[in-house]
């Protein structure tokens, strides 16, 4: 599943395009995408949308998304971040200089997050 494609995905740093989008990913194979995606700093577009990513998965992307400057679209929608997830997130996203397109719509963040 997830966490073998992360094996093979961390090796692949010249990729600029990621849809995973509803592959029900869930939150074993979100945390070893997470590990992945630190080294794929080419990366442009990702799309994990629809893929049961709770509070401390998207915790765990934060850490690896605040390496990618060159992410200009991040599609998150229909998870369950949570607001503890989006606060982790909202710290990575500040270091994200050209990240132009967000989607992290029905994701239960709430007023806190």
């Amino acid at each position: 599943g997830a966490s073998a494609l992360a094996g093979l995905l961390s090796s692949m740093t010249n990729l600029v395009t990621l849809d995973l989008a509803n592959n029900n990913i869930g939150p074993e194979g979100a945390s070893a995408l997470a590990g992945a995606l630190s080294s794929m700093r080419n990366l442009t577009t990702l799309h994990l949308g629809r893929n049961d990513i709770g509070p401390e998965e998207a915790s765990a992307l934060a850490g690896a998304l605040s390496s990618m400057q060159n992410l200009t679209t991040l599609d998150l929608e229909v998870n369950n971040i949570g607001p503890e997830g989006a606060s982790a997130l909202a710290g990575a996203l500040s270091s994200m200089q050209n990240l132009t397109t967000l989607d992290l719509e029905v994701n239960n963040i709430g007023p806190e997050g």
